[in-house]
């Protein structure tokens, strides 16, 4: 058996190497197994701009129910009837965004998903009709585990970014982008102030970015050694029983999980500390917006619905920013990278002269089968 289950030197090299793969061609290569569902692709996309038109909706909405129907009623300029008469069609309007928003959502979230699992299932196949044409040397080289941790653990990595990296990459780009126009029209004012608290958003992302980024890596690393370990033991657990090695075994085993889980609190710690840091930053921002829209209030020069509605979208605008350990200010796309090189590093193998029945290939081929 190998000692260790792959915890030498070689496996971590091997995974190292890996790690410094380059981002654009392999994300060429992913992408290539989305071409087949273009369509539902383009689809998605579609949605996507109409639920950033729809998450900008409602604080404009909120702005002219204060500002047209409540504030005038309250200050006397209008009857009761009259404001009510203004807010219905505004409240129906508004909870109408809500169920649209919510429709779209649910829309946005099955068609990734089916897109997603639809292109690693294709994958899937071809890494395990790649397999079974390699060489029996390959297979000496390379522990069981570490293989089954390439075709299962990092393939649902590569899932989940397909399913959900790419799509909230994408939707928070444009999400953020509408509401940054939407400020600018409201208010250019309080849209600077607004503004200014994206310095420190980025500077807090390629911060936790840079720390989170080796935890990631030595949470992979450490994963393919355990699994590694528990099948090679495992599967010769007579072998062990008989030379009496349990002891041993077991010794050997604490320490691998050991490491995995320091390398687990160095992610959490990470973790820990960048979602209050950025709902510090977005609490603050509030508080700014807040003391200068009131001054701009009191002066004249601002409606309390023009406050309301920034208010709304402010914490709309840094939303994206509270989830970006999985888009593309974090180090998740790196854990995403480094699950794609090794299990594209199985793909880049040859295999041997054994040839695979021709209904595994059309299987198998039903993606991209570039190396």
């Amino acid at each position: 058996m190998h000692g260790g289950g792959g915890s030498g030197r070689g496996s971590f090299d091997e995974d190292e190497i890996l790690g410094k793969a380059y981002d654009a061609r392999l994300m060429r290569r992913l992408l290539g197994y989305l071409r087949p569902y273009r369509g539902l692709v383009i689809i998605a996309l579609l949605i996507i701009l109409g639920i950033s038109v729809t998450e900008a909706a409602p604080p404009v909405i909120a702005k002219f129910i204060v500002d047209n129907a409540i504030a005038p009623a309250v200050n006397g300029q209008i009857g009761i009837d009259e404001g009510l008469a203004r807010l219905a069609p505004l409240g129906f309007a508004y909870i109408a965004v809500l169920v649209v928003s919510s429709g779209l959502r649910y829309g946005q979230t099955m068609l990734a998903s089916y897109v997603g699992q639809k292109a690693m299932y294709d994958l899937r196949v071809q890494l395990f009709a790649h397999l079974q044409g390699l060489s029996l040397t390959f297979f000496d080289r390379n522990p069981v585990g570490r293989l089954m941790t390439r075709i299962t653990n990092d393939i649902d990595a590569l899932t989940d970014m397909v399913t959900q990296g790419v799509v909230a990459i994408f939707g928070d780009i444009v999400v953020i982008g509408v509401i940054a126009i939407v400020l600018l029209v409201l208010d250019f004012r309080l849209a600077l102030v607004t503004f200014a608290a994206l310095p420190l958003l980025i500077w807090l992302t390629m911060y936790f970015r840079r720390i989170m980024r080796d935890s990631f890596r030595s949470i992979r690393i450490r994963l393919a050694r355990i699994n590694a370990y528990l099948n090679e033991n495992l599967s010769g657990m007579a072998i062990v029983q008989l030379f009496t090695r349990e002891g041993a075994s077991f010794k050997q085993f604490d320490d691998l999980n050991t490491d995995l889980l320091n390398a687990n609190r160095g992610q959490i710690r990470a973790m820990s500390m960048f979602f209050p840091a950025v709902g510090f930053t977005r609490a603050a921002t509030s508080a700014a917006l807040f003391v200068a829209g009131g001054f701009w209030i009191l002066k004249g020069e601002m409606t309390i619905g023009t406050l309301l509605a920034f208010w709304q979208l402010v914490d709309r605008f840094s939303s994206p920013s509270a989830t970006s350990p999985r888009s593309t200010t974090s180090c998740k796309p790196r854990w995403h990278r480094r699950s794609a090189c090794s299990a594209f590093s199985i793909r880049r193998r040859r295999s041997s002269t054994r040839r695979i029945p021709a209904s595994w290939r059309m299987c198998a081929g039903r993606s991209p089968s570039r190396t």
